[in-house]
């Protein structure tokens, strides 16, 4: 066990170390300096009384670290790894050691969340969305290209078409298991749209429906949703598309002001049901701790009613109908037919979905659909990439 973790990485070169009185700062060769504090360092030896052989997980806690701990000395023997000697032991039996793999060291400490994959975020309109490859199903489950190309495709852009796949119900449960979990909702773990008589979603009727997420209601809304059509015999029934990330782009461009509203009223989301009753409040356009652009929370029916002076609520309204055009409008929505045994799956923060009227006496329309996490698309790739370097 080189690493205390599953990762594969590769050896980085040193130029420099310094030691410090709280722990050892590293110029790598490329230029680049991390900094590793000595107790927290000797948490993440590989050693079996500190790090579980099998599990890899932890067994020390920063309780167990003396208050003066300290690095004694670090040296590089220019073979990948360095050795660093404690100040002491903390088990009399073992060594006053520890060996580290410099690529661990490497990439933990210039930032571990990215450490493994290098995909940009690429915002697209209408015209865009036909550069983006289609997935072909019956590689998909064999081939570890074509599951990479799929999975980068919902990094990159926020959605995958997966074509020629098995016209099956039980298809999406098989084709989740090759990402991860899937994450249940009061519809179910996978649910049908199709009509229903006593429908408790605008979904399950043959209305359209404008580009929105689903779930706007929750908390934590579900970061992935992927459609799988079975039967689409209808007249209309397309599904439509837009980039959410993108239409947030051209606003803050064009309208700064309207931006700034998105981002900041707090709207009030409401579910309509007999039996479960979900609310939430948040931004259109919610920005993380780093200020990026993070999620669109935009599900038009469900909102609730405005509150404040009337004046805020008409700047705010005002604002909100400008980013319902963007959605609506052809520079940024496209309309796809899905056919059977095709799959979209999609950022469900970030890509906005609907589909146009249909007439329900012309034929059948039938999709499965379910939720995931957006780190399970992240984990598939991390693992994935940890076979191919295999």
């Amino acid at each position: 066990m080189f690493t205390p973790d599953f990762e594969k990485y590769n050896f980085v070169k040193i130029k420099k170390l310094k030691l410090k009185n709280l722990g050892l700062e590293i110029l790598w060769e490329n230029g680049k300096k991390t900094s590793h504090l000595a107790k927290n360092l000797r948490e993440f030896s590989t050693d079996p009384q500190t790090t579980h052989p099998i599990t890899r997980e932890a067994l020390l806690l920063p309780l167990d670290i003396p208050d003066n701990f300290y690095i004694k000395n670090a040296i590089d023997n220019n073979d990948g790894f360095l050795k660093i000697q404690w100040s002491e032991k903390l088990f009399t039996e073992e060594k006053d050691f520890s060996i580290f793999h410099t690529g661990w060291l490497y990439h933990t400490g210039i930032n571990n969340e990215k450490k493994i994959y290098d995909l940009k975020e690429k915002l697209w309109r209408s015209g865009d969305f036909k550069k983006i490859k289609i997935i072909d199903g019956k590689k998909l489950f064999d081939d570890d290209k074509e599951f990479f190309q799929f999975l980068s495709n919902v990094v990159v852009f926020g959605v995958s078409l997966v074509k020629n796949l098995e016209n099956n119900p039980k298809t999406i449960e098989l084709f989740t298991n090759l990402i991860g979990t899937v994450r249940g909702s009061n519809f179910g773990k996978f649910f049908d749209v199709k009509i229903k008589k006593n429908a408790d979603s605008n979904a399950y009727t043959s209305h359209e429906l404008k580009p929105h997420n689903d779930l706007a209601t929750r908390e934590y809304i579900p970061g992935i949703q992927i459609l799988f059509c079975l039967q689409n015999s209808v007249k209309g029934g397309e599904s439509t598309l837009c980039d959410g990330f993108a239409i947030a782009k051209e606003i803050k461009e064009k309208n700064k002001e309207a931006f700034k509203l998105l981002s900041n009223y707090q709207i009030d989301f409401a579910n309509k049901s007999d039996n479960s009753d979900y609310r939430y409040s948040s931004p259109l356009f919610f920005h993380n701790r780093q200020g990026k652009l993070n999620e669109v929370r935009w599900t038009n029916w469900l909102r609730s009613p405005l509150r404040g002076s009337l004046s805020k609520m008409e700047k705010f309204y005002n604002a909100q109908k400008l980013a319902y055009k963007h959605s609506d409008n052809k520079k940024f929505k496209i309309k796809i037919k899905l056919n059977p045994g095709e799959l979209i799956c999609f950022d469900n923060r970030r890509v906005l979905h609907g589909r146009t009227s249909f007439n329900s006496n012309t034929g059948e329309r039938w999709l499965r659909g379910c939720y995931m996490e957006r780190e399970e698309i992240f984990s598939a790739i991390r693992v994935l990439q940890r076979k191919i370097k295999e």
